[in-house]
């Protein structure tokens, strides 16, 4: 019976990436090597290795690498079986990609099944967002290398030129607010143009200090006195508005001798 293993792989930096890979349990990391790069549309010419990872996605024991190294005892992908790992139902592996720009997936088991007839594995089950550019994303042309210093001058050439021309655009700005038009200025009052009064910090103020003022009135006592010439004076003004009164009084009176009732003889012809 052939045994298929549903593998979840995304990458690190871009986990909404997802691909969901089915493989024969007896494929070699080699194949799985050859079947993530198609599902990500990567060229899968660079080194890479496979390592074993723990819950948390951190690296364990390598289980394969590309280049052979005759210090190591860690096999050639070609030569490692899948199912010689696969240790726990939700198995977890770490697979880098390109030392140069250093690509990374996480790679976790999902499900244990059996071959479907008349399909031909590995291949390609599901697949959700669009995977990054090999290159471009990492700032690298198609076909640069970490030796390449062609595409880094080209690179620093270009930030040059883009700050030159920021620090340009900042500097016409600044010119245009400086210029002023005469005919949009708003008709303003003089007292709009009078000299604006500073106003002078509290440290700065000399205090002034308040004395209480009291008045202290003097008069001559000389002046003050009253002699006895006033006091004559006082009482003659008071004599003479008697006198004017008793004059009133005599125009007022009826006694008139010529007048109509009186004792005159002329009375005695009527």
């Amino acid at each position: 019976m052939q045994i298929i293993y549903k593998f979840r792989i995304h990458f690190e930096d871009h986990d909404d990436v997802v691909r969901f890979i089915d493989i024969d349990s007896t494929s070699t990391f080699a194949a799985f090597h050859k079947i993530i790069q198609e599902s990500v549309g990567f060229d899968a010419s660079k080194e890479f290795t496979f390592h074993m990872s723990n819950d948390f996605w951190r690296t364990d024991k390598e289980i394969c690498n590309s280049i052979l190294d005759e210090t190591k005892t860690v096999k050639l992908p070609k030569d490692t079986i899948l199912n010689k790992y696969i240790n726990d139902p939700h198995q977890r592996f770490i697979y880098m990609f390109d030392p140069d720009l250093v690509w990374t997936f996480y790679i976790e088991l999902v499900k244990i099944q059996k071959a479907e007839p008349n399909k031909k594995y590995p291949l390609l089950a599901r697949k959700e967002g669009e995977a990054p550019k090999q290159y471009k994303l990492k700032g690298k042309l198609p076909g640069a290398t970490a030796s390449n210093n062609e595409y880094d001058k080209m690179a620093e050439m270009l930030i040059a030129s883009r700050l030159m021309d920021n620090i340009a655009e900042s500097i016409d700005e600044e010119d245009e607010e400086d210029e002023i038009d005469l005919d949009e200025i708003p008709d303003m009052e003089t007292s709009a143009l009078e000299t604006p009064i500073l106003k002078v910090p509290e440290s700065l103020k000399i205090p002034v200090v308040k004395e209480k003022v009291s008045f202290d009135l003097k008069f001559d006592e000389e002046e003050l006195t009253i002699d006895a010439d006033d006091l004559n004076f006082l009482e003659g003004e008071e004599g003479d508005d008697e006198e004017k009164e008793l004059d009133e009084d005599d125009d007022l009176s009826f006694d008139d001798p010529g007048g109509y009732g009186s004792n005159d003889d002329n009375n005695d012809d009527y």
